[in-house]
C-alpha cells in the first residue's frame, strides 16, 4: 500500500470522494429496490423515544472531552474542564477540513497554549484512540452474552467468543504491550513514536470510562432504533454492543471520512445476524435507514455540542487561540512530523 502515500493530495480526495460515492450509490440503490416492501412495513414513531435518543447522542459526545481530560489528568498534565470541553470540541470543527490530521494536530496545539507540553498531547490522543478502540470491542464481546443464537458460529458461540476476546484486550492493553503495539503503527504511518508513562490501572480506568461511554451511546441507538421499528427489551445490550462495534469498524478502515459506509454497513449486517430486523430484503432496508438514521443524529448531537461550547465559553479564540492561527501552526507540526 505504499503507492497511495505517494499519491497526490488531490487524488486521495477523490478516490476518496469516488469510494463515499459508490457507498451512497448501493445503500441508495438498495433502499430504492426495496422501496415497495419499506411503504408497506408497519413503522411505528414514538416522539418520546426519539427525544431520549437525541439526548442520549449528546450525552455521549460530551463524555469525549471529559475522557480526553481524565487522561491528561492521567499523564500528571491537565486542563480547566471549561478548557479542556471548548478545546476538544472547537477542534472537531477542524476535523472536517481534508486531511483527517488537522483537528488531532490543532487540538494538541491548543492544548499546548493552556499549558499541556506538546509531547504530552500526542500521547493523550494516541491513548485516547486506543483505549476506545479496545472498549468498543469488550463492550460488543460482552454484548455476545446476550445474543440468542450468532448465527455466524451457531449456539453458544456468543460465550466463546467473550471467553476469548475479553482476556486477550484487557492483555493489549498493559502499557507495555499497548506501546509496542502503537509504535508498530506509528513507523507503518511513518510517525515519531511515543512513550505511555502511564500504570496499568491508569488505562484500565480510561477504557473503563470509554466502556461507559459506549453503553451510553448504545442505548440512545438503541432507543433511536426502537423509535422506528419493534424493539424487544433484551435487545438493550445487543444494540450497545452493535454501536460500538461499529464505529470500531468504521475508525479502521481509514479509507471514507468517520467510516462513512463502514460503521453503517456494519450496523446493517449486525442488526440482521442478530435477527433485530426482518429477514429478507425488506429487513436489509430497515436496517439500512436505522443505520443512517443513527448517523444523522450523532452528526447534529456534534454540532449541537460543538456550538454550545463556543456559546459556553465564546470562541475557541479566547482560549485556545483563533482557528486559523491553530490550523497554521497545526500546518507546521504536520510538515515537522
Amino acid at each position: 500500500m505504499k503507492w497511495l502515500r505517494t499519491l497526490p493530495p488531490w487524488v486521495k480526495r477523490l478516490l476518496q470522494g469516488t469510494i463515499v460515492a459508490l457507498i451512497v450509490l448501493f445503500l441508495g440503490l438498495n433502499l430504492w429496490k426495496s422501496w415497495d416492501r419499506l411503504s408497506l412495513y408497519h413503522w411505528q414513531v414514538i416522539p418520546w423515544l426519539i427525544g431520549l435518543a437525541g439526548a442520549g447522542y449528546i450525552a455521549q459526545e460530551l463524555t469525549y472531552p471529559l475522557i480526553w481530560q481524565t487522561i491528561l489528568v492521567r499523564l500528571r498534565t491537565g486542563l480547566p474542564w471549561r478548557k479542556g470541553m471548548r478545546i476538544y470540541l472547537g477542534a472537531e470543527v477542524v476535523r472536517y477540513i481534508p486531511g483527517n490530521v488537522w483537528h488531532v494536530l490543532a487540538r494538541v496545539l491548543w492544548a499546548e497554549r493552556e499549558g499541556v507540553p506538546r509531547a504530552l498531547g500526542l500521547v493523550s490522543i494516541v491513548l485516547e484512540l486506543a483505549t476506545k478502540l479496545a472498549a468498543g470491542a469488550m463492550v460488543f464481546a460482552v454484548s455476545l452474552l446476550f445474543w440468542r443464537d450468532v448465527h455466524l458460529a451457531g449456539r453458544g458461540s456468543g460465550f466463546l467468543i467473550a471467553l476469548v476476546l475479553l482476556p486477550l484486550l484487557l492483555l493489549l492493553l498493559h502499557p507495555r504491550l499497548l506501546g509496542q503495539i502503537l509504535n508498530l503503527g506509528l513507523r507503518l504511518l511513518h510517525r515519531q513514536p511515543v512513550s505511555l508513562p502511564l500504570r496499568y490501572r491508569d488505562v484500565l480506568v480510561v477504557a473503563g470510562c470509554w466502556c461507559l461511554s459506549w453503553l451510553i451511546g448504545g442505548a440512545a441507538f438503541y432507543a433511536l432504533a426502537g423509535a422506528v421499528t419493534p424493539m424487544p427489551p433484551g435487545a438493550l445490550f445487543v444494540c450497545i454492543g452493535i454501536y460500538a462495534i461499529a464505529w470500531d469498524v468504521g475508525f479502521v478502515s481509514f479509507v471514507t471520512p468517520s467510516g462513512l459506509g463502514f460503521r453503517e454497513g456494519a450496523v446493517i449486517l449486525l442488526l440482521a445476524l442478530a435477527g433485530l430486523v426482518p429477514a429478507g430484503a425488506s429487513g436489509v432496508a430497515v436496517a439500512t435507514v436505522i443505520a443512517f438514521l443513527s448517523r444523522i443524529f450523532a452528526t447534529l448531537a456534534e454540532v449541537i455540542c460543538v456550538a454550545g461550547a463556543q456559546f459556553l465559553g465564546g470562541a475557541v479564540a479566547s482560549g485556545a487561540g483563533t482557528l486559523d492561527g491553530g490550523i497554521g501552526e497545526a500546518e507546521v507540526a504536520s510538515r515537522e512530523a
